[in-house]
Order: C-alpha cells, then structure tokens, then sequence
C-alpha cells in the first residue's frame, strides 16, 4: 500500500471511529405545571407496574399531578428538562438520580424539584433538614477544625 493510501485508510478509520463514539444527547422531558401546583413534585422511574411515560415525538411528557408525585416504569437515566409552568411559582432544586446495581445496571430513580417562591422553598430545606433528612454537618457538632 503506498503512502498516500496509507493516509487516507488511517484518515477515514479515525473519521469512522469517531462517529461511533458521539453519544446521542439525553431525552427531552416536558414537563406541565399546571396553575396553582405548588410545593414538591417527585417522578419514582423504574416502577415495573406503572404505566410508562407518554411520548411525543423524541420528547416524554409528564403532567404535574394536584399530589405532586408520580411513579412510571420509564427509566431515563438523564434527562433534559423543559418546563410549561403555568403556576404563579418558580421551579427550584431540580434533581435527577439513578439508582444502579452493584456492576452499575440502572434499576430505578428520581426526578425531584419544588415549585413555589424562593422564600418557600428555603422554608422547604429548612424543614427537610430538621425533620428525617440527613443532618447537616453544623448540627451535628461534626464541623472540621483547622
């Protein structure tokens, strides 16, 4: 093979490679908040009995429930969130987790966030962090020392 051969092979390999290896970007979630939802909102993924996600297009669709939680046997192990908020509040504290087995196989999460005024929501850590949440490190006398 001449040189000139040589070069174009390596090049087109390393083209070919690189096109394997592009990751797809996670799927759209669209997320409805309807007017007057406020408070915490929880998505349990994962749930083998529950009804999967609906679907439009690429997109999930998740409607806010008045209870702010909802359980699906969807497991989006990320997710780019899009939110219709028709509610008067703001969304605060988005977060998304997947729980794995022990060889890192996805088998549930949660999506989790608030709806409300930052002041309600400061309220709601509050509240979480004295009542069963994991104390933080000041109220446990656990402060590192210089």
């Amino acid at each position: 093979m001449s040189r000139k051969a040589w070069l174009i092979f390596s090049c087109m390999v390393l083209a070919a490679a690189s096109a394997c290896s592009k990751k797809a970007p996670p799927p759209q979630v669209v997320v409805e908040i309807p007017s007057g939802f406020n408070g915490n909102f929880l998505l349990e993924m994962g749930v083998k009995e529950a009804a999967p996600l609906a679907k439009q297009g690429d997109a999930y669709l998740l409607t806010v429930p008045r209870s702010g939680k909802v359980a699906t046997s969807t497991l989006l192990t990320s997710a780019r969130p899009v939110f219709q908020n028709s509610s008067d509040g703001a969304v605060w504290g988005y977060s998304h987790s997947v729980f794995k087995t022990g060889d890192g196989i996805p088998v549930g999460g949660k999506i989790e966030f608030f709806v409300g005024s930052r002041k309600e929501y400061d309220a709601e850590e509050k509240r979480k962090n004295h009542s069963g949440g994991f104390p933080t490190a000041t109220e446990t006398g656990l402060v590192a020392r210089g």
